[in-house]
């Protein structure tokens, strides 16, 4: 809403956030190009399809189904969203060819739902704290990464970026609170009764 209605706020914080981000360090633009097409659309795609398979592969059905919901859930509010606020992206010189509408960032819901997804089979699925721990971190750093290139590279204005942040995080607890009522819950009590 603060963003469709361009707010002063929205406005100012996007100003601060991308005078703290945006530099024409040729390294930094190097790593930023690179970097921002492990959120690509077709590249979060195909690593969910890839999860989707090695969940099937190891029967974890639930599992699977929940990771392909909560994906397609959150690429369809994307596009929803995106057409229904019609923002136009940031009119400064694009350093990656960007098309579409600005709010919210594509890279950023797609990478914050598929790794937040990640989270979550992690702390699900692995035993070892350690292990546990340092996944977290690095399925962390991933959508906060990404997000990070596609201010950086003047394609969305900080404000897409944590709105489709924000929106990738709500589909996966959304999808974890289905995954956890209709499958652990049950398999839980049938557990104890056992």
């Amino acid at each position: 809403m603060l963003v469709s209605s361009n707010s002063r706020f929205i406005q100012s914080f996007d100003k601060t956030i991308i005078g703290i981000v945006c530099n024409n360090n040729p390294a930094n633009i190097a790593f930023a190009r690179t970097f921002t097409v492990l959120g690509n659309t077709s590249t979060i795609v195909v690593e969910t399809v890839i999860l989707f398979i090695i969940l099937i592969v190891f029967k974890q059905y639930a599992y699977a189904w929940f990771t392909a919901g909560t994906m397609a859930a959150a690429n369809g509010y994307n596009w929803i969203l995106k057409h229904a606020v019609e923002r136009a992206r940031p009119t400064v010189h694009h350093l990656v060819y960007a098309d579409g509408f600005s709010f919210p960032s594509g890279h950023s819901v797609g990478s914050a739902a598929l790794f937040g997804v990640l989270i979550i089979l992690t702390l699900l699925l692995i035993k070892s704290k350690g292990w546990k721990t340092i996944l977290v971190i690095i399925w962390c750093l991933f959508p906060l990464t990404i997000g990070y290139t596609r201010m950086f590279l003047h394609v969305h204005y900080p404000s897409d970026v944590v709105g489709g942040w924000l929106g990738g995080i709500t589909f996966v607890l959304l999808g974890y609170s289905i995954l956890y009522h209709y499958y652990i819950e049950p398999e839980m009590m049938n557990h104890h009764q056992s």
